[in-house]
């Protein structure tokens, strides 16, 4: 299980479409357009009493609705993961994820503490080493967050929204990823 940013279909779509682009440039398997996601915090297995609490302590999370501006793409070699990512983090996504790793902490929620990367990969398996990746300009209005099951199946794994929570509407945004982070 996972808490994700979880794009419309128009961005889902977009994002897609520069998987493809990146596709043609370094090989590799293009994210389906509908896994596409920005994870805010990687649980692994969760037991299934354990759901309730995840579900509750999320929608304790208050952070202002904000914009993405992915502007950059990039490869890492280790694992092949081609990705795009704003050019800084804006302070609300920020908020967002410390914010669930303060409430997955307190209720004894184990998860990937590693730092947070904020990404969304596009391309698994690529080879990027020796091509320059093309520019990109994708926004992306960031109006909820979701709580995700992964379930694996023979075409591989499938994406399950189990709780979605809205953020707070108001006259205060982080309008483009390169602002304050």
């Amino acid at each position: 299980m996972f808490f994700a940013l979880w794009p419309s279909s128009a961005v889902a779509t977009e994002l897609a479409t520069v998987g493809r682009v990146l596709h043609e440039i370094c090989g590799g398997h293009c994210t389906r357009s509908e896994t596409i996601h920005l994870t805010l915090a990687f649980l692994g297995e969760v037991e299934v009493e354990r759901v309730d609490d995840l579900l509750n302590l999320a929608g304790q999370v208050r952070v202002h609705a904000f914009s993405l501006n992915l502007t950059r793409l990039g490869w890492w070699p280790r694992n092949r993961i081609v990705w795009a990512a704003p050019e800084k983090a804006p302070v609300e996504l920020v908020r967002l994820t410390d914010e669930l790793r303060h409430y997955l902490g307190c209720a004894g929620v184990s998860f990937d503490a590693k730092p947070f990367v904020p990404h969304i990969t596009l391309l698994r398996k690529g080879h990027c080493q020796d091509h320059p990746l093309p520019s990109v300009d994708v926004k992306w209005h960031a109006e909820d967050f979701v709580l995700v099951r992964s379930v694996s199946s023979k075409s591989g794994a499938a994406y399950e929204v189990v709780g979605r929570w809205p953020l707070l509407l108001g006259d205060k945004f982080s309008s483009v990823g390169s602002e304050a982070g």
